[in-house]
Formats: C-alpha cells, sequence, structure tokens
C-alpha cells in the first residue's frame, strides 16, 4: 500500500505512514450500486380537443342540404363513441371535451330532424305529383 501524503511504501494493515506518521485510511472494499428505480410518469388524462372538433363538425355540416346531413350524423356518432372512450380513459367532461359532448348532442337531434322533414317534403311532393297527374284533363275525354 502507498501513503497518499508522502508517497512511501506502507504494509498492509497499518494504521500511521512510517515515513510521515499521517494517518492511513484503509480503502473499503466498493459495494455495488443499487439501482436507482424511479416512479413511471402519472398517465396523462385525454384531450377533449378531438371531441370538440367532431362537435363542431357535426353541427356545422347540418347546414349543408342532404349529404351534409348523414355526414353531420355521422360526425355526431362518432363524437358520442369518443366522449365514451374519453370517459373511461379517466377523461372528466369539462372545458373542451364538454362543449364538443354538447355540440355533438345538438348536432346529431339536428340531423335526425332534418332527415325526418325532408323525408316528409319528399313523401308530400310525390303525393302531390300524383294527385295532380291523375286529376289532370289528359286523363279525362
Amino acid at each position: 500500500m502507498i501513503c497518499k501524503n508522502c508517497g512511501a511504501e506502507i504494509a498492509d494493515g497499518s494504521t500511521f505512514c512510517t515515513q510521515c506518521g499521517a494517518p492511513v485510511q484503509q480503502e473499503q472494499p466498493q459495494q455495488p450500486q443499487q439501482p436507482v428505480y424511479t416512479a413511471a410518469p402519472a398517465a396523462q388524462a385525454p384531450e377533449g380537443k378531438p371531441i370538440l372538433i367532431l362537435g363542431i363538425l357535426s353541427l356545422a355540416l347540418n347546414s349543408i342540404p342532404y349529404v351534409g346531413w348523414i355526414a353531420g350524423l355521422i360526425c355526431a356518432i362518432i363524437c358520442a363513441k369518443k366522449v365514451k372512450a374519453y370517459l373511461a380513459a379517466g377523461g372528466q367532461l369539462t372545458g373542451a371535451a364538454k362543449v364538443g359532448k354538447i355540440l355533438g348532442t345538438v348536432g346529431l337531434i339536428v340531423s335526425i330532424v332534418m332527415a325526418v322533414v325532408w323525408f316528409i317534403v319528399i313523401i308530400v311532393a310525390i303525393i302531390a305529383a300524383v294527385g295532380a297527374a291523375a286529376s289532370s284533363s289528359y286523363y279525362n275525354w
């Protein structure tokens, strides 16, 4: 062993250096370090922005006749499924998610009402056309 103070050679097991008298520190055998475990990051709550976007789309598409009502209905159904998945993932209906759910529900209702109204309008138009054709003077001799 070598003295850390003067560099002289010291016999193993000595407590002091024979040359300079400095205390000799016995080297401690190094123990293997224990691995440091860190906590896993906390699961983040899902964001409500996709729900908001689908809610806005479901309501906005209803302003486009025919195809828009179908697209609005589809967006509203997808929005409802996203809300269900959002709640299952631990999200809370606040902020964007809450507004998106409300808009999606309104979009669903508007889509259904518009589809029913236009179905009735088409049926009435067909009945009127058939009635007009039957009562025309073409068939009266």
